[in-house]
């Protein structure tokens, strides 16, 4: 399911390419909905049948984070009317970059693989809303404060904030027997 959600990519950028032009947008969101949806559905699988896997354990966050970084990616392109900041785009690629490279570290050195937790879980969800919101340009009736800038200052907390966390638990397990 992992490797289907990231060829749910081709449709998104097509979908995200159209933009208000022929509801591109809305279809986009609903590429976004089936990929969370599926995710959602992958895990909970893979827990409720013990089939869970240290490639899938791998897989999946990988496929998060080149799914979020992808969307990125295109949203901060210049063309957009709304473009994403290029630090924000910078911090998360970073970021990822480091979790990717960090775990890979650990994996060889010691053999564990490094799987996200509740911090790691609220964070991609955070930077998926900003995401969201960027690519409609929207802000939730009940909370008019929430706009796309907000939700990106509140991402870049949780990214900064979990990045620490991941580089924590990479010098514990590196220095682990």
């Amino acid at each position: 399911m992992s490797i289907a959600r990231i060829l749910l990519l081709i449709p998104l950028f097509y979908f995200l390419q159209r933009g208000p032009r022929e509801n591109g947008n809305f279809w986009a969101l609903l590429v976004m909905g089936i990929a969370l949806v599926s995710d959602m559905v992958d895990g909970w699988i893979a827990r409720a049948f013990h089939v869970e896997t240290d490639w899938g354990r791998v897989l999946d966050p990988l496929a998060d984070k080149l799914w979020l970084g992808a969307l990125a990616v295109f949203l901060a392109l210049p063309s957009r009317e709304n473009p994403l900041p290029l630090t924000f785009l910078v911090i998360l690629l970073v970021r990822d970059a480091a979790i990717i490279g960090g775990s890979y570290y650990v994996f060889r050195k010691r053999g564990i693989v490094v799987t996200s937790n509740y911090l790691g879980k609220a964070t991609m969800f955070v930077i998926a809303l900003t995401l969201i919101s960027y690519t409609i340009n929207w802000a939730p009736p009940l909370f008019g404060w929430l706009t796309p800038a907000t939700l990106l200052w509140i991402a870049s907390g949780f990214i900064l904030i979990s990045a620490g966390q991941y580089l924590l638990r990479f010098v514990h397990y590196s220095g682990r027997r």
